[in-house]
């Protein structure tokens, strides 16, 4: 058994002579796969008490009844993480190494999570107006820490695991880390149902630090070998920003994809508002937005498990198009259910379905470009796609305030499927479109 075990994992790590891999990278393959798996394991794990499709919404109801500020909690989670990366594209690429940054940057992310769980029980003595202000700024912070670190990150995570084995990667952190989050989103409902409020939620926040505090452990314990960066003249602004115009210029296929993720994000608008629709609609207690989450982890763990390897095998594209189809049936249950039993179908269609759209939407933005402008293209599909994931949860709220929770349900669900439809007929797979182009030059 031992020697089979060991057989499967020397399998599992080789990397194949064609795949060209550095010799310092493919030296330290093995270890860095492990320890930047642990750190996105725990991360998730950590993620799991403070849920911000489920926990922090719920939490939010408590301080106020306005669905535009409870939709800020994901348009700042997402938008905070979209929308810096492009600024500090040109100054990743002209570093030789990254993890020097990665250090720093992942400190001041990290200190909003430590923080929340004082101030949660602090705000129990403010007025309300200066309570909800606060939240804000604080998810503020969180949003900005991990939107300035994200560019970094991902590019140490492109620069130490080859293409070969990204999507396995992902697939195999996500997946353990889910699996870790549906423990996790158990012991959440059993703190937020056994203590009052607020230390249940204060408590449920302090639980999750932990899980966050040692993701940064792992990742500090990569090897990243130093390598010089493509030589590039020094350019203002004026000519940088002339740049990603001639990129976007230049490269249709990529335009047209950040098109369709401009739709599909405002598709995503409803996200948000399931749970804290789902305890409203049906008077629920608070500890179901934990069970929601282990729910979606849950469903997540599977999907993890199965995206992951898919997308190594088919390309992104493909596993984009049949999770993001999932997100439409998810919302045509919202809309349809009678109990909340309906909801704990669309939590597993979300959970499932995210895990492919987050694995494929991360490693498809990796492959447009090639490797020297990559922090660019990187930068780019986060930047412009970020505007939709700000506005959409508020446009969401707007909606669910000036109508009703179906009416975002239906709003959601028309960008959706435009957004999947142009995905599905107009982009192509940016590997095959490399790869055709390699042939070329070869012949």
């Amino acid at each position: 058994m031992k020697a089979r075990a060991l057989s499967w994992l020397n399998r599992f790590f080789a990397l194949s002579p064609s795949a060209n891999v550095d010799p310092e990278v493919a030296r330290h393959f093995r270890r860095n796969f492990i320890v930047n798996a642990l750190d996105v394991t725990n991360w998730l794990f950590g993620a799991s008490f403070v849920s911000v499709n489920a926990i922090l919404p719920v939490y939010a109801s408590h301080l106020t009844d306005s669905p535009i500020v409870i939709g800020l909690i994901p348009a700042l989670t997402d938008a905070g993480w979209f929308l810096p990366q492009l600024f500090l594209a040109p100054f990743v690429e002209r570093l030789p190494r990254k993890l020097p940054v990665v250090a720093w940057l992942g400190a001041l992310e990290r200190v909003p999570y430590f923080v929340l769980p004082f101030a949660v029980l602090w705000f129990d003595r403010l007025p309300r107006p200066t309570v909800v202000i606060l939240f804000i700024v604080l998810m503020f912070w969180k949003s900005i820490g991990s939107g300035i670190s994200a560019t970094p990150w991902q590019e140490l995570i492109a620069k130490v695991i080859p293409v070969s084995h990204r999507g396995r990667f992902f697939g195999l952190a996500h997946l353990a880390g889910q699996l870790l989050g549906v423990a996790g989103s158990a012991l959440a409902a059993i703190i937020l149902y056994s203590w009052p409020y607020p230390q249940n939620f204060a408590l449920s926040f302090l639980v999750g630090c932990l899980g966050i505090g040692a993701s940064y452990i792992f990742v500090m314990a990569t090897i990243e070998p130093a390598q010089t960066p493509t030589p590039q003249p020094p350019h203002s602004n004026r000519q940088y920003a002339r740049r990603l115009f001639q990129i976007l210029q230049a490269n249709a296929n990529f335009r047209t994809y950040l098109l369709s993720r401009w739709l599909a994000y405002l598709g995503g608008m409803a996200g948000g508002f399931l749970a804290v629709y789902a305890i409203k609609q049906f008077h629920l207690p608070d500890s179901q937005a934990a069970v929601f989450t282990g729910i979606l982890y849950g469903a997540a763990v599977v999907g993890y498990g199965v995206w992951g390897p898919l997308g190594d095998r088919w390309g992104n594209k493909r596993v984009l198009q049949i999770a993001s189809s999932l997100w439409l049936v998810a919302l045509g249950v919202a809309l349809w259910a009678s109990d909340a039993w309906g909801f704990y179908l669309v939590f597993v269609l979300l959970g499932f379905g995210s895990a492919g759209v987050v694995l494929s939407d991360f490693n498809i933005a990796l492959e447009f470009g090639p490797e020297a402008e990559r922090p660019t293209y990187i930068g780019l599909t986060r930047t412009i796609t970020g505007p939709a994931l700000f506005i959409a949860p508020l446009v969401g709220g707007w909606i669910a305030q000036r109508w009703s929770y179906s009416t975002l349900f239906v709003v959601s669900l028309i960008f959706a499927l435009a957004g999947l439809l142009l995905l599905w007929l107009r982009v192509q797979e940016p590997r095959n479109l490399a790869k055709a182009e390699s042939q070329l030059q070869v012949s």
